[in-house]
């Protein structure tokens, strides 16, 4: 599998295959990057990213492989060798069904594509574990594969600051422009207080029936002479 020319990297996060079988079946899906061309019956430069057993859904219907199962592996963008992965999927027994190919040879002719991702016709193993390839009868091209494929387009979040991306890691965000602070408010000056008031003194209030006799000074008078 490659992206397009103008493809953006892809996150591959599960894979569904078919068979027709509704038993428990034993699966092992390998990966590496680049064609598998010169990479069959030996498994050094291969990863093994999903490996377990599942019950089959049987005839018609897709079988899953568990979401827990699956190590997830991205493919690059801008197509080409650099931007290939090559998977091997495999079942202990003989239930993985498959599709002969119309092409001339295996990775040549695209199966099925979109405009994320185009998926290559490959070859059918006939053996487990991987054969070596001096056996030729045990690999059969080209093969188309039955199943599903899924994955993240947009691996670097939000795509409103990054983009499209051709290749993992994500890039560090640029930090934003440093801010000054809002200046502070003006300072207020407290209102001056009222004018100081002073309060009239009190006078004793008269006593209602009573009326204080004046007291008028005279003179005394002189003695006789």
């Amino acid at each position: 599998s490659r992206p397009p020319p103008a493809g953006p990297v892809v996150v591959l996060n599960g894979l569904d295959f078919y068979t027709e079988s509704t038993d428990i079946v034993e699966f092992e899906l390998w990966s590496r990057l680049g064609s598998f061309k010169d990479a069959k019956g030996n498994y050094e430069g291969w990863d093994l990213i999903a490996s377990g057993t599942v019950e089959g859904r049987g005839f018609g219907r897709y079988t899953a492989i568990p979401e827990d199962m699956f190590t997830q592996v991205s493919i690059p963008g801008g197509g080409g060798e650099r931007g290939t992965r090559a998977f091997y999927l495999t079942l202990t027994t003989i239930d993985l069904v498959y599709k002969k190919g119309s092409g001339a040879d295996s990775d040549q002719l695209v199966q099925a594509k979109n405009p994320d991702l185009e998926v290559y016709e490959g070859e059918g193993v006939l053996f487990y574990p991987f054969p070596d390839p001096s056996d030729a009868y045990y690999y059969r091209g080209p093969r188309q594969f039955l199943g599903a494929i899924h994955y993240d387009r947009l691996p670097c979040k939000p795509y409103s600051a990054f983009g499209d991306i051709m290749e993992l890691p994500c890039p560090d965000l640029p930090t934003g422009s440093p801010t000054k602070p809002p200046p502070t408010a003006s300072p207020s000056t407290k209102l001056p207080t009222l004018a100081p008031v002073t309060e009239a003194p009190t006078t004793r209030s008269p006593i209602s029936g009573q009326t204080e006799a004046p007291v008028s000074p005279t003179m005394m008078p002189t003695g006789s002479p």
